[in-house]
């Protein structure tokens, strides 16, 4: 008798939960929609503030760590008196993926130039640079892993751009310079070629085969030399082609572990680094430049250092395509490959 009337009271409880507990009211529904769709909107918000914090400290525990390594690197390198005092714009606006190594690329950049009283840099991501009253006092424009077809935007900017060139200035690229403007065919012929894929990644560590080892801006590199880094191919097109390019550096494909499944090109021309005369205006380009240790690599820095110096026009460097200096095809294949 006792369990029946417990039962009965446990029903009654419950039959009366249900009742208090009634499913809410269609606006009533709506608002805690809302209200959780809110809640998401300041954890977006908190997240991001988060990560906007994250990389600033890791930013700066990067600067922290590598200063010994880069001071190190600065210092051993071999530099030209400039004629005048030089400045370079360095542009890194993304409008597609942003690499990490922006900031310290921007921060080495800046500290080689001071550090070797080569340059001066000035850095932004404001497009409106090239419409503004001073844009033709800096003497060569430096693209850092620019990525997406309106870095610069059509119109006004590209025009000023196309103009800069034509008055015997400097344009320099690193890494994802040939990553932006499919869509503008002068900035592929002035900068030499389209990223067509990286076989290699960031982790891999791969050989360098020096195509011109008098030449002053590799003369530091040996056939050989290694560095970690991510190294794009480009497409077989007009613009890159050793009938208007000097190629520099490509990659040693008898090095460990170079041949990769992705591999595009018929003529096995995987070029690192070139110059280029255009349009009055003197070219270099580099591949590296993905990964943040190789902004205080000694090789690679040295090899930035005399690129943007050539650019500048204070370092003297035979700018005559390969194909007319008797380089005009890639390295054959090595046995086996």
């Amino acid at each position: 008798m006792k369990k029946s009337i417990t039962s009965l009271c446990a029903c009654a409880l419950i039959g009366l939960a249900g009742t208090l507990i009634a499913e809410p009211t269609l606006d009533e529904f709506r608002q805690q929609v809302n209200e959780l769709r809110q809640q998401e909107r300041d954890l977006t918000k908190q997240r991001d503030a988060v990560k906007k914090e994250l990389n600033a400290a890791a930013f700066k525990l990067l600067k922290w760590e590598s200063e010994d390594t880069l001071s190190v690197a600065i210092a051993s390198l071999k530099v030209q008196k400039p004629a005048k005092q030089r400045t370079v714009l360095v542009y890194s606006r993304t409008k597609g993926y942003r690499h990490q190594s922006i900031p310290y690329g921007i921060h080495t950049l800046t500290e080689l130039g001071k550090r070797t009283g080569a340059f001066n840099v000035v850095a932004t991501e404001d497009p409106a640079v090239f419409t503004s009253e001073h844009f033709m006092n800096y003497d060569a424009i430096l693209m850092l892993n620019t990525t997406g077809n309106e870095a610069i935007p059509p119109g006004k900017a590209r025009e000023a751009f196309e103009a800069f060139l034509a008055q015997d200035k400097g344009l320099i690229g690193i890494h994802a310079a040939t990553d932006c403007h499919a869509n503008w065919s002068n900035y592929l012929e002035a900068m030499g070629g389209i990223f067509d894929g990286h076989p290699w990644g960031a982790g891999s560590v791969v050989s360098l085969y020096n195509e011109e080892p008098e030449h002053p801006i590799c003369n530091h590199i040996h056939t050989g030399d290694q560095i970690k880094d991510e190294i794009y191919q480009y497409k077989d097109d007009e613009h890159f082609t050793r009938d208007k390019l000097r190629i520099l550096l490509s990659l040693d494909l008898s090095g460990p572990n170079m041949k990769k499944g992705n591999m595009k090109r018929k003529d096995n021309d995987y070029a690192v680094s070139w110059i280029r005369e255009y349009a009055g205006s003197r070219v270099f380009y580099s591949n590296l430049g993905h990964n943040n240790e190789t902004f205080h690599n000694k090789m690679a820095l040295q090899h930035f250092l005399n690129g943007i110096q050539f650019a500048l026009g204070d370092l003297e460097a035979d700018a005559r395509p390969s194909a007319e200096v008797g380089n005009g095809s890639a390295q054959p294949l090595p046995a086996g490959f």
